[in-house]
C-alpha cells in the first residue's frame, strides 16, 4: 500500500505505508484534496478553529464539521486533520485510492483514520 500526503514546504510526496505510517507527522499535514462544493447543500466545506491544535481544520459536512468539534473537546486527542492523505493499493482492475477525511493523533502516540457520516 501507498500513501500520498503533502510535505512541509506544500509539494506532493509519495511513500510506502509502512514506512510512513512511523515517520511522517500526517496531523501536521495540510489537506491533500478539498471537499466539494455542493450546489444548492445548505451547509458548504469550512474551518473549525481547534483548541487541540492551535489551528484550523478543514471540514466538508454537517456531519464532519459535528465530529471535530467533539474530538476537539475530548482530551484523549492531541492532534487532528482533515484529509491529509491519499491511501492506494493495486487491484487487478488497477489501482484503488481513498482518502480519509480526519486523522487523529491520540494522546498514547496511535493515530487513528476516519470518516464521517450523518
Amino acid at each position: 500500500m501507498d500513501v500520498l500526503f503533502r510535505a512541509a514546504g506544500g509539494a506532493t510526496q509519495g511513500s510506502r505505508w509502512s514506512s510512513a505510517a512511523g515517520e511522517v507527522v500526517f496531523e501536521n499535514c495540510s489537506p491533500l484534496k478539498p471537499f466539494p462544493v455542493r450546489k444548492g447543500k445548505r451547509l458548504a466545506p469550512g474551518w473549525w478553529w481547534s483548541a487541540t491544535t492551535g489551528r484550523l481544520v478543514h471540514y466538508g459536512s454537517a456531519a464532519m464539521r459535528l465530529h471535530v468539534m467533539l474530538l476537539d473537546r475530548d482530551p484523549r486527542i492531541s492532534g487532528l486533520a482533515a484529509r491529509p492523505l491519499e491511501l492506494r493499493w493495486h487491484v487487478p482492475s488497477g489501482v484503488r485510492a481513498h482518502a480519509p477525511q480526519l486523522m487523529l493523533r491520540l494522546a498514547d502516540g496511535q493515530g487513528v483514520l476516519a470518516d464521517c457520516t450523518g
